[in-house]
């Protein structure tokens, strides 16, 4: 009889995602997201709902990465990375080019929670803006979100934009930026003796 790892040892790899992946991203993020539903005040709650199917559905844009957490018994985590040029939908149902790399849609189903999979996703996106020579990783979260935002302030982003600060259901959001730092260049080698 089969049973499942121990949810204090699972083993998982993070990887980027297959067309055949599509299906469980959604169920995921569906899952993560769900607990925010009756919290999301009204007014932009079809809106969320709308973009993050739209997204979940462009499966076939280069501007964007869907990487993944998969242990034994299938993906428990996603991020979107989505690259500058990306054209995605915004909560007012306008569409948004970016400027700048963001990371979107982290989700970590209920069951894998606090095992540190978010963290991780969040350092391959920082890594990924890294290798496309961005200065910053953007990510925007809603009052709602606290694990996004304490996972946020944990590693280091820095508030940009309070909710509040923009009119209409865009006013949910808050924005975090993450400096790049470039990655240590290796020591030179001594002059041989």
């Amino acid at each position: 009889m089969s049973t499942l790892p121990s949810h204090t040892s699972p083993r998982f790899r993070f990887r980027l995602a297959a067309a055949y992946d599509w299906g469980d991203i959604a169920t995921v993020t569906q899952q993560a997201y769900g607990q925010y539903e009756l919290e999301i005040m009204e007014d932009c709650r079809a809106s969320f709902q709308r973009g993050m199917q739209s997204v979940l559905a462009a499966k076939d844009n280069p501007d964007m990465e869907w990487w993944v957490a998969e242990g034994d018994h299938g993906i428990s985590g996603a991020v979107l990375f989505c690259h500058p040029g990306a054209t995605l939908p915004a909560l007012d149902d306008s569409t948004i080019t970016l400027t700048q790399p963001e990371a979107r849609l982290l989700s970590v189903s209920p069951q894998a929670r606090g095992l540190g999979l978010g963290h991780t996703l969040m350092q391959i996106c920082i890594q990924r803006a890294r290798d496309i020579g961005s200065p910053t990783l953007v990510v925007r979260t809603m009052p709602e979100m606290d694990s996004a935002n304490r996972l946020c302030q944990q590693m280091g982003f820095q508030k940009r934009t309070e909710a509040g600060a923009r009119s209409g259901s865009m006013g949910r959001l808050i924005d975090y930026t993450y400096a790049i730092t470039p990655e240590e260049a290796p020591a030179p080698a001594p002059p041989p003796a």
